[in-house]
């Protein structure tokens, strides 16, 4: 507080005390200070003989706004588009779901539930922390500062506890996905939605019930209390971290030799759509068509291990169509396509909640390490920029959230973009052609490329394996070698 001389001031009222007081007691002024003059004895000459005493800074005089006016104005644009941007992901998720109908699975309940904890944050929470950033204290009163701290509590913790629960329903997809499968109903995950949201207000009301310090003026924080600062930072961030920290690492470990099997059981491999020729049969029988000389042959399996059954021997050497009149084709009119393993979408979800719990950690470990160390040094000075860079950091969060799912996530980008250029109607058809391409590949044009050539001939052999019965296309009827596939 600054203090104020008599001449530079506006002349409060005057309360006169008898003359043989040497004292004048002039009360508030117009900015609340306190004004002691101190007169000669008769009283003759009253502002004669001024002595300005400095008071103490008082705890009801609100302080000095922390930016100039061109800095209050980049600071408000940049939190309000981030509170803004919140809003909208979040509300994308959420829509998401409620019009994509592949969206509406059990699992999905759990991402609707972080979404919503989400959004508040972004509707009822960043909003007023930006009221308190830009005036530098808290101008709202002592009723809206206990709501507003509860519900930053309950939506944070929320938002925390919901990651948590979603890496332990990754973890049980990916090491037991069949009795797993049985018992994600959604009344299930409905009750660990629920689970997560009464821990959350277990943690946040408190408070309300007087674990908390006396409140200050122009000061709003949830509670200076040792003893809840260590209950609400350890099952708000701590234990959280450490089930996802050791959750996730099963997880990674069980999908590298998950992969690793899978690696395994590929002995041959080839590109989609790559094209080869047929060579023409030497002789007439064997299980097998023998290219001509000079032909490099590769054999390619259907990954079953040593036996040469359904195998096919291909010709990666093109000639030059000049130079040769045989019927080229892609080898996907050959084999049978087949549907993508579970396990690659699997291990999708898994990349995605790893960045998910990255991006966690980095927004708010710097935070809870900070409400520590202020808790146990109390003459710690921590600036108050470095204290609200790192409070804006976890909020911010709530924001990354939906930014990671519509980057890596098809499931998701892709009704997000719907959404967002209002093209609502027909969205499910089109998430199904998506899934069907994804799956199967694009569906050729050529009518060639959707059948085998003119000169081969498609059969199944009594054991249910493919037979292509391979022929030089010619018209004099000769014979045809078998190949198996």
């Amino acid at each position: 507080m600054t203090s104020v001389s008599a001449s530079a001031a506006v002349t409060p009222p005057v309360l006169y005390t008898p003359m043989n007081s040497t004292d004048v007691y002039i009360p508030y002024g117009i900015n609340g200070s306190l004004y002691v003059n101190t007169t000669s004895p008769n009283g003759t000459d009253l502002f004669g003989n001024i002595t300005n005493t400095t008071l103490a800074p008082s705890e009801d005089e609100q302080p000095d706004i922390p930016y100039q006016q061109w800095e209050q104005i980049i600071v408000a644009v940049i939190l309000g588009a981030l509170i803004i941007c919140t809003i909208i992901g979040n509300c994308l998720v959420c829509i998401s779901v409620a019009i994509v109908k592949r969206l509406q699975s059990p699992s999905n309940l759990l991402i609707v539930s972080l979404a919503v904890a989400d959004l508040f944050v972004g509707m009822t929470v960043m909003p007023f922390a930006a009221v308190r950033q830009l005036y530098g204290s808290w101008i709202l009163g002592t009723i809206v500062c206990d709501i507003w701290t509860t519900t930053d509590v309950l939506l944070c913790t929320s938002s925390i506890l919901n990651l948590c629960a979603i890496s332990v329903d990754r973890y049980f997809v990916i090491t037991r996905p069949f009795q797993y499968a049985m018992k994600r109903t959604p009344k299930r995950m409905g009750l660990m939605v629920f689970i997560v949201w009464t821990v959350s207000a277990v943690v946040s009301i408190p408070p309300v019930f007087g674990w908390k310090s006396p409140h200050k003026p122009y000061d709003c924080i949830i509670s200076d209390d040792i003893g809840y600062q260590i209950y609400a930072t350890l099952c708000a961030f701590y234990l959280p971290l450490i089930v996802m920290i050791c959750v996730y690492f099963k997880i990674w470990r069980v999908s590298s030799k998950i992969a690793k099997a899978e690696a395994k059981s590929k002995i041959g491999s080839f590109d989609k759509g790559a094209e080869f020729q047929l060579g023409r049969p030497s002789h007439d029988s064997g299980d097998s068509s023998v290219m001509p000389n000079g032909c490099l042959r590769d054999g390619v399996t259907n990954g079953g291990g040593g036996d040469d059954d359904g195998s096919i021997e291909i010709l990666p050497k093109k000639l030059e169509p000049e130079k040769s009149s045989r019927r080229r084709f892609t080898i996907r009119s050959l084999i049978p396509r087949q549907p993508k393993l579970s396990n690659t979408k699997e291990r999708k979800a898994t990349k995605t909640l790893g960045i998910i719990m990255g991006c966690f950690t980095l927004c708010w470990l710097p935070f809870f390490i900070l409400v520590l160390v202020s808790t146990f040094c109390r003459e710690c000075q921590v600036p108050m920029e470095l204290a609200s860079v790192l409070n804006w950091l976890g909020y911010a969060n709530s924001f990354l959230n939906p930014v990671i799912y519509a980057r890596f996530n098809r499931e998701f980008r892709t009704p997000f973009k719907e959404i967002l250029l209002l093209r609502c109607r027909g969205i499910n058809t089109r998430m199904r052609s998506e899934s069907y391409v994804e799956q199967y590949g694009p569906v050729a044009s050529h009518r060639d490329s959707l059948r085998p050539p003119t000169d081969s001939i498609v059969r199944y052999n009594s054991q249910g394996q493919t037979v292509v019965a391979l022929g030089n296309g010619s018209a004099n009827g000769s014979r045809h070698t078998e190949s198996k596939i």
